[in-house]
């Protein structure tokens, strides 16, 4: 039975009422923390170290150059940076000149950012040279690296802006149910009043804190992190994007710098778990974006110093409740923060405070301002406060149904409508399917999120197309349905599965039955075979890892890990839980010849010693000359399998990954040296020849000095190719003055570039090209670590192997060669290079270049269907190299 009511809780609910400076704007408040901790850390990104004094200085001098760029109080600045202390600077800066800022996350979809420039009427777009004239907007582009050129022309004093509490600190866009997402506009006062209250009462932080920041400033959660540190005397240490998404990293991090406060949505800290957390640390623990599962909140208790459960929606301000989680007990989200409201309302808008269920209203100083552009919706969900003395107050109808508990306590209920949250970004699922009904052969389409999986939500589209497919080809179906929402929709709203549908069901009264639909069946799709039940320990160990981390409720023994649509990141996350599970480290490139569970557990068996060779057997049988590709950037040689797959049956493929990997190896930063390591691995294996070799980005300038050192020892090199690697010049014996020239004149080329690509195919250079894999992404994971430290546990690969990367890179100076080189270039190109057409290799290959387009960008020409006409070229330049 339900306890009795408190009547007494419940009735104190919403007394919040609590002063504070209500007339000022945020950046007031980080302007006097700078004057009281002036000397004190504020912000920390990899190597490079902020005090108050210098992020507050360095924010008043972008304020006043974005000020003689036109910028004042009451427009709105676009910003889109990378994660680095300049975009912080940028946020600041905007805000500082009394203009509201739109948070702009480069990697998604170029055309959803232009959207929100347009809509938001954005004056200025703060940018760097890398997304140079990348988005197409009326917005006038100030590029951060001329900004911080004119640094020493301004002067460090806070800007005569005359900004106010009343003042628009920022409008952030949401999903959206009419198919394009929708700006929150929020005011200074709402945000100081959410922060106030979460460091002078619930959570509680204070100078002696370090905030670990790892949310996409798309987010509205990301507020907390930036701007709670910063007006608190607090250390705010900057996750770049690439450690914010792996859960090692992010472990490690906090580990090693000793974090005391984290935010994460429960993927995030779903993700630290399985990555061998595996003891207690002094963290408190914020969980938020979307509900806290109970089983999530046990596994955190005994591992945290506490654990804080926050709710609320974009439109009142990042969050509006806080729950401390003490035990493992049902998990509520608490009670209101300071100046806020919360009722349970039916219908007939009358409040519930018997423990009904009722739809979740919010009032109170974090009621946004309401949609932009968007006065109909506006007028729909934002409505007056009826149980406010106040005539002016208005409250915000949640969509999220939720009771009042007998001790006071809001407990949320989930939806009413078609909205989730998946991976903490809350998502309507109708603009999905409205993107979902303009692909090609989609004839009617259901999204809904399924939990199959607890703990990791999925989203599920359900189609009915007028071309019935099966097999192979039904699959192939899929992925062409996800580029092309890839290349509307942000990754996080591309469906993961498909299933296809004769109908849709549908209720008595006509509706879509959601709960009707059915769970994706993978045997359809993937398997052909029989199903084998796993038997030994080792089996069923694999199995239930590979569900767990594939979503697959159940697979066979035999099943291949690539045939059910395995990819490179679930492939390490399968790794650092068989490490958790068995304590024994195998490398990525284990999965290529144990790519089955039957397979995978036998190799568990035994205590052989486990290689971690650099010359990797991607599909080492056949007859032909073999080929050797070098890894990229980011060291992944997982990449080359679907290539390797759709080849010749008899062209054996190898891959080389870095020296280093296993966390033991020290890594080479002599280009000379790389190459020496890896030819000795071929060699030995391989000690006659004849030699085909490859390299996917910067693995062609790998390639390219392995081919230069077998020639010289008199070794026959058949084919050198490069799979989209730019021959850049090294500048590593310039002078400062020819480097400075240098720059500017290919900025100079960019700028004037950009107009010839518009005049030539201006429908190409403005689309957006799906999902982009950033390049070199796993160049930074480990950047945040010191030099010579050590991490156990997969993945976990020290920076030191990217800096030697870099290091070698750098000081290498390519020389000509007595050869003809076959270059494979990206069909398509989203940035700009000096050379287009030969990728600047004419001048070192004195035999001449081969050019072979490849469908696809830099980072798909792997991917299908673009892998399948790659393979084809590639072999049939193989096979004429070795007949030559």
């Amino acid at each position: 039975m339900d306890a009795p009511l408190n009547t007494d809780a419940i009735n104190a609910l919403n007394n919040t009422a609590v002063a504070y400076p209500k007339e000022k704007a945020l950046i007031h408040l980080t302007a006097e923390a700078a004057g009281q901790y002036p000397d004190k850390i504020a912000l920390k990104f990899h190597e490079r170290v902020f005090t108050y004094r210098a992020l507050n200085d360095a924010a008043n001098k972008l304020a006043g150059y974005l000020v003689d760029q036109g910028l004042k109080r009451g427009d709105v600045a676009g910003v889109a940076l990378d994660r680095s202390p300049e975009m912080v600077i940028s946020l600041l800066a905007v805000m500082k000149t009394g203009a509201a800022y739109v948070p702009l996350d480069p990697d998604y979809p170029k055309d959803r950012i232009e959207f929100m420039l347009e809509d938001s009427a954005a004056k200025i777009l703060i940018t760097s040279e890398k997304y140079h004239n990348h988005f197409a907007a009326n917005a006038t582009e100030v590029l951060i690296e001329a900004a911080l050129e004119k640094f020493p022309a301004y002067p460090a004093v806070e800007p005569q802006s005359g900004v106010k509490g009343e003042d628009l600190a920022y409008i952030l866009y949401t999903s959206g149910s009419t198919g394009k997402p929708k700006g929150v506009q929020i005011r200074h006062f709402s945000l100081i009043n959410f922060l106030l209250s979460c460091r002078d009462s619930r959570p509680g932080l204070t100078p002696a804190d370090k905030v670990l920041a790892v949310t996409t400033i798309s987010f509205d959660i990301a507020g907390l992190d930036l701007y709670l540190p910063l007006i608190t005397g607090a250390e705010l240490l900057l996750a770049d994007s690439a450690t914010a998404k792996d859960g090692r990293a992010l472990l490690d991090l906090v580990k090693a710098e000793q974090v005391t406060v984290m935010q994460a949505t429960p993927f995030t800290w779903r993700m630290m778990l399985a990555s061998g957390w595996d003891c207690k640390i002094d963290l408190k623990v914020y969980c938020g974006g979307e509900a806290f599962p109970k089983d999530l909140a046990t596994q955190l208790l005994p591992k945290t110093s506490e654990i804080w459960n926050l709710y609320g929606p974009t439109e009142t301000t990042i969050y509006s409740t806080i729950k401390q989680i003490t035990s493992d007990e049902d998990i509520t989200v608490g009670t209101p923060v300071a100046n806020t409201q919360i009722y349970i309302v039916d219908e007939q808008l009358n409040n519930l405070t018997d423990g009904s269920i009722g739809e979740i209203f919010i009032g109170g100083d974090g009621v946004a301002v309401g949609y932009l552009n968007r006065e109909e919706l506006s007028a729909e969900k934002f409505v007056k406060d009826i149980f406010s003395s106040d005539e002016n107050a208005r409250m915000y109808r949640t969509g999220d149904l939720g009771k009042i508990r007998h001790d006071g306590e809001i407990v949320c209920l989930g939806r009413i409508d078609h909205q989730v949250k998946v991976r903490g970004y809350r998502i309507e699922l109708e603009e999905i399917e409205q993107n979902l009904l303009k692909q090609d052969n989609v004839k009617q389409a259901v999204v809904i999120a399924r939990e199959d999986t607890p703990g990791m939500p999925r989203l599920v589209a359900y189609v009915i197309t007028p071309e019935a497919k099966e097999g192979i080809e039904l699959k192939n179906q899929f992925d062409a349905w996800q580029r092309g929402l890839l290349e509307v929709l942000p990754e996080y709203m591309v469906p993961d599965d498909f299933v296809v549908m004769e109908a849709i069901p549908i209720t008595p009264n006509g509706k879509i039955d959601r709960k009707a639909l059915p769970k994706p069946d993978y045997n359809i799709i993937y398997r052909e075979g029989e199903f084998v039940e796993p038997v030994t320990d080792n089996e069923k160990l694999v199995a239930r890892i590979w569900q767990q981390n594939m979503g697959i409720e159940k697979i066979s023994i035999l099943d291949n890990f690539f045939e059910l649509g395995g990819r490179s990141l679930v492939a390490v996350k399968i790794m650092a839980a068989i490490e958790q599970e068995t304590g024994k480290r195998l490398p990525l490139a284990t999965l290529f010849e144990h790519a089955t569970i039957q397979k995978l557990a036998k190799r568990l068996e035994g205590d052989e010693v486990i290689s971690w060779e650099s010359l990797v057997p991607i599909k080492p049988t056949g007859s032909k000359m073999p080929l050797y590709i070098v890894h990229g950037a980011g060291l992944n040689v997982l990449l080359f399998n679907a290539l390797a797959m759709n080849m010749d049956a008899e062209q054996p493929v190898y891959g080389l990954q870095a020296r280093g990997l296993n966390g033991i190896d020290e890594p080479l930063d002599v280009m000379e040296e790389i190459a020496a390591n890896y030819i000795a691995e071929i060699v030995a294996k391989n000690p006659d020849g004849p030699y085909a070799l490859a390299g996917y980005s910067l693995g062609g300038i790998i390639a390219y000095e392995m081919a230069n050192q077998l020639i010289a020892a008199g070794k026959e090199v058949k084919m050198v190719a490069m799979f989209d690697t730019y021959a850049e010049r090294s500048n590593v014996n310039d002078s400062a003055a020819k480097k400075a020239i240098d720059k500017a004149v290919l900025g100079t080329k960019k700028f004037l570039h950009s107009f010839v690509l518009l005049a030539e195919d201006p429908k190409r250079t403005i689309e957006y090209k799906g999902l982009m894999l950033k390049r070199q992404l796993i160049k930074t994971y480990w950047k945040l670590f010191k030099k010579g430290e050590k991490r156990e546990g997969f993945f976990a690969y020290d920076n030191e192997i990217d800096e030697a990367s870099e290091k070698a890179l750098r000081n290498y100076v390519l020389k000509p060669l007595d050869i003809k080189l076959d270059l494979f270039r990206a069909k398509k190109r989203t940035f700009y290079m000096e050379d287009f057409e030969f990728l600047g290799w004419i001048p070192f290959a004195k035999r001449g270049v081969n050019v072979h387009e490849i469908p696809g960008e830099h980072n798909t020409i792997f991917a299908p269907p673009n892998d399948k006409e790659f393979a084809e070229v590639l072999q049939k330049c193989l096979d004429r190299a070795a007949a030559n």
